[in-house]
């Protein structure tokens, strides 16, 4: 049987920059992160009375909102948590990648530009294909995001891709993703749970720099554990 990766996709963006992350590892080590999160949640929910299945997502978590709100105010115990849970993808073994475009050039550059979805996206996807290519021949991931409203139009698009190629000037027909892409719920989703925590710390660290000098440092401090996994990361500014 060959070795199946599976590869969690989510967003995070503003009005200037707009990227897609991917959290990339195998059956068992995402089995393991699931065991990790459990526990997490179970001493968090203890100790500060939340709910012990509360889904992990970033903004809520630093904004002490949602699930999280008792948290709020608490910014010491919150970057603890968030801590705590990037450090278990790490330990689990999980993998990033991160693509993301500059709005503002993208739409000054193109007459028709596409949405900034579909070239982020695209972009992924690419990176996907080639790190899986990467881990040996025969080796195929598995592509999850979290259920959206166009999630036909993407995989109509995924489909194209794979008959037509990605264009560009390294066009791909993602021969190492499996089709169809799948979609889930990220409540019920640890890896979507991962990926969330991992993208929106990278949007904060490449885009927002008049943080409070506290605010800034836990910023960075998270950003760090998650580049000691990340495989590349990348802008494009047309």
């Amino acid at each position: 049987m060959d070795y199946v990766l599976i590869a969690y996709v989510d967003e995070s963006y503003d009005q200037d920059l707009y990227y897609i992350g991917a959290a990339i590892a195998d059956y068992d080590q995402w089995e393991q992160l699931h065991q990790l999160y459990t526990q997490i949640a179970e001493r968090t929910a203890t100790k500060h009375g939340t709910d012990p299945t509360a889904e992990f997502h970033g903004h809520e978590i630093m904004g002490g909102a949602g699930q999280w709100a008792n948290l709020r105010g608490k910014h010491r115990e919150a970057a603890g948590l968030y801590s705590a849970v990037l450090r278990a993808a790490q330990h689990a073994g999980v993998r990033y990648l991160f693509e993301g475009v500059d709005v503002r050039r993208l739409n000054a550059r193109y007459r028709y530009p596409q949405q900034p979805h579909t070239v982020v996206f695209r972009h992924l996807l690419e990176q996907i294909d080639t790190y899986t290519a990467q881990h040996g021949a025969g080796e195929q991931s598995i592509v999850i995001a979290d259920e959206i409203a166009t999630s036909a139009q993407h995989q109509d698009q995924f489909s194209a891709y794979q008959d037509f190629g990605t264009g560009g000037y390294r066009p791909s027909r993602l021969q190492h993703i499996s089709a169809p892409i799948n979609f889930a719920d990220s409540r019920h989703t640890p890896g979507l749970q991962a990926v969330d925590m991992a993208v929106y710390i990278h949007r904060r660290a490449q885009a927002v720099h008049n943080q409070h000098p506290r605010a800034q440092a836990v910023t960075d401090k998270l950003a760090h554990l998650i580049y000691q996994n990340t495989h590349r990361q990348r802008t494009w500014e047309p």
